[in-house]
């Protein structure tokens, strides 16, 4: 299977769904069909997931959870899995699951290695600071924002960088720290200035909010207005969430009926694009407004009105937690199984060791990551004189035992076949045939009368390093041509060479 090719193109997805939505769910779908038709599958997969993502941001959270959950059940692909992650994890904070979704984010930061695409790394690692941040209480630390700002800056995409400074400065704002929500305000400015980039309404809504509090409301209102008409959007909420803060703005000025009207207008979108949070934060602050103009009786119905429509999105959100919750539950189960059915097909039914396929999975996990490898083959002297003499039932069980003094051993252990078994070492040579020798010591130590009485067992081992460079295959026959010469020696012994 291709792997991929397309890489580069999914991590522009990525980065441009922070600036604008316009033509993007076109873009992914062609994208989609090229990587599959390259056979690609790790990029399509990527470009259903930034489907998915839109999807989200789009208020059809349902939907981009199911596709995220599907791909995380049926794919083996770690970045794949790592960014199914990421999409779940919106979808979950977006219907106030923050616990979940923080969950499901920092499983996506965790499975991602150094080398993954810097594009979603820093995507993963701007979901975890906003959601991470989003709901504490108390004194803030910024830790996950600065670390998201310093992916953000490896990625060489300056949409990425505005995202995470943007949200920042809006956690900063939500806990009163003004000091530091200017500050990455400013930071966030420059680089879109620098970038050539124009803001998008979040990001507006943003410095609008900080300018009001900061004493600035109507270089806030020339703000607001113009995101409100001209800027691009990437969240379904983003306009209705920009009219509310106009509506602030109105109503601190004493404008309540323009407050009113710009809330009714917020009213109607949140309607029409299914956002019963925002509706129902409308609904309360136009009984601020009412109250604010006299009309106390309107206000104490909006106010009615307010907290029934509040208690019915806190029953919507926790039916539609729980409804997820179930649904991943199955995925992961069902995931868990595929784990444990592989599992089983790679352990030695008897013994419980890696068979020679994981072993071998072993030793190439060991040489990739760097440092000195050895590996040992080792070989039960005599062994089938211990099933002619004392049954295959006795030596069934001294495989067993020694598969349990094997894993007392510092390695990683495997059953090749028979009574043949092989260690690998994360450690230079000496190490190595120190292990070696004390495991030797410890099969001819054993008490091995507790299964037969008169049972003696030994063993001889060939121990070598792997070369740099060198294929795996080359290094294994060596330790079986060192195993065969501890045979010669005289068996019950270590022999070890380079």
């Amino acid at each position: 299977m291709i792997t991929g090719v397309l890489l580069g193109e999914v991590e522009r997805l990525v980065a441009d769904s922070y600036e604008s939505h316009h033509g993007l769910p076109e873009r992914a779908a062609e994208l989609i069909d090229r990587a599959e038709a390259l056979g690609d599958r790790r990029s399509a997969d990527l470009a259903r997931l930034v489907r998915a993502e839109l999807d989200n941001r789009s208020g059809r959270v349902p939907e981009a959870v199911a596709v995220a959950r599907a791909l995380l059940g049926a794919s083996d692909d770690r970045l794949i899995r790592a960014h199914a992650h990421a999409v779940i994890a919106g979808g979950l904070w977006r219907i106030g699951d923050n616990a979940n979704a923080v969950r499901h984010s920092l499983w996506s930061m965790r499975m991602l290695l150094p080398e993954d695409p810097p594009a979603i790394r820093a995507d993963h690692a701007i979901i975890l600071a906003v959601q991470v941040n989003d709901q504490r209480m108390g004194d803030f630390e910024w830790v996950e924002f600065a670390a998201a700002q310093r992916e953000a800056e490896a990625s060489g995409m300056p949409s990425l960088e505005i995202a995470n400074l943007n949200n920042w400065a809006w956690c900063s704002y939500e806990a009163g720290d003004m000091a530091t929500a200017g500050t990455m305000l400013g930071r966030m400015r420059e680089r879109a200035a620098s970038a050539g980039q124009v803001l998008n309404t979040s990001c507006a809504d943003t410095v609008a909010r900080v300018l009001l509090e900061t004493g600035e409301p109507a270089e806030a209102e020339r703000v607001i207005l113009d995101a409100i008409e001209n800027t691009a959007s990437t969240d379904s909420d983003a306009v209705p969430g920009a009219l509310l803060t106009l509506a602030e703005i109105e109503q601190r000025r004493g404008d309540f009926a323009g407050a009113i009207r710009t809330l009714e207008r917020c009213r109607a979108l949140a309607a029409e694009r299914d956002l019963p949070e925002t509706d129902a934060e409308a609904l309360r602050m136009v009984s601020v407004c009412q109250a604010g103009a006299g009309d106390f009786e309107a206000a104490y119905r909006s106010m009615v009105e307010f907290h029934e429509a509040w208690e019915a999105r806190r029953s919507q959100q926790s039916d539609l937690a729980a409804r997820f919750a179930h649904a991943q539950f199955a995925v992961e189960e069902a995931y868990r199984d595929t784990e444990r059915f592989r599992e089983m097909a790679e352990r030695d039914p008897l013994t419980g060791l890696g068979n020679r396929r994981r072993s071998e999975a072993d030793l190439v996990a060991a040489v990739a990551a760097g440092g000195p490898v050895c590996l040992a083959i080792l070989d039960l002297d005599h062994f089938k004189k211990v099933n002619d003499t004392f049954s295959h039932a006795a030596g069934d069980e001294v495989l067993r035992r020694v598969a349990a003094l094997m894993n007392e051993v510092p390695g990683f252990a495997g059953r090749l076949g028979g009574e043949e078994f092989i260690l690998v070492f994360r450690a230079g040579l000496d190490e190595a045939a120190r292990h070696c020798e004390q495991f030797r010591v410890a099969v001819e130590g054993y008490p091995w009368s507790e299964v037969a009485e008169g049972l003696a067992v030994t063993t001889s081992v060939g121990v070598t390093g792997v070369r740099p460079g060198e294929d795996r295959k080359d290094a294994t026959l060596r330790a079986d041509d060192l195993l065969y010469a501890a045979k010669r020696g005289g068996r019950n012994r270590v022999v070890s060479g380079g």
